[in-house]
């Protein structure tokens, strides 16, 4: 008899083989569908510099746990595979991506479901025998608007419908409204700090 959590281990190591199996084959080769470029033009510098951490889990909540103690700066993308995607429809599994999203705090969420339709410009995939799962990501909103910008300096958007494009100057305009309201507040913050100095030292003058 499999013990359960050896199969479980079992399990967690293939998925991240296969994970890492199809950035190499799919997400770093270059595609004409993104200009000659790669799928995620970035993925391979981030595997090589080690700034890429694979969590597997059943527990759709380890994501938004993972995403409360992400720093915002952070250079880390967790790609996170959950096993447990069959208690969400697709559309229940894009609603919760939304609702993180809403209240982002700096951190952005990406979202693969397997039942999903198939996106025509990713090539196909075999896998390497691993049980179905869902994807997502976890990483830096500011890194992410960054990396954004640099590509629409490419040919890597070319085939990216109106509708796609009005999407990520949405997602840009976001991050900038949000952005600008965080260094309102530590600006504040910071007045209000030396005031409260200069104040005290003036009583202790006196």
């Amino acid at each position: 008899m499999v013990d359960e959590e050896d199969e479980w281990d079992r399990q967690a190591v293939a998925i991240g083989q296969e994970i890492r199996d199809w950035s190499d084959r799919v997400l770093e080769r270059a595609s004409p569908e993104y200009g000659g470029l790669a799928p995620c033009p970035f993925a391979r510098r981030a595997w090589n510099r080690d700034h890429v951490m694979v969590h597997v889990t059943q527990d759709l909540e380890a994501v938004a746990e993972i995403k409360a103690l992400y720093p915002p700066t952070s250079d880390i993308m967790h790609v996170v595979a959950w096993t447990g995607f069959e208690d969400m429809t697709v559309e229940e599994f894009d609603a919760w991506i939304n609702n993180q999203n809403e209240n982002h705090f700096g951190v952005w969420v990406i979202g693969f479901h397997p039942d999903a339709e198939e996106d025509e410009s990713i090539s196909e995939y075999e896998g390497l025998g691993a049980d179905d799962y869902a994807i997502l990501l976890v990483q830096s909103y500011e890194h992410l608007v960054a990396a954004s910008d640099r590509l629409l300096r490419s040919p890597y958007y070319q085939r990216y419908s109106p509708d796609d494009m009005k999407h990520i100057q949405c997602r840009k305009e976001k991050f900038n409204a949000w952005n600008e309201k965080v260094n309102a507040k530590a600006y504040e913050q910071t007045e209000e700090h030396y005031t409260e100095e200069r104040l005290h030292g003036k009583v202790i003058n006196h």
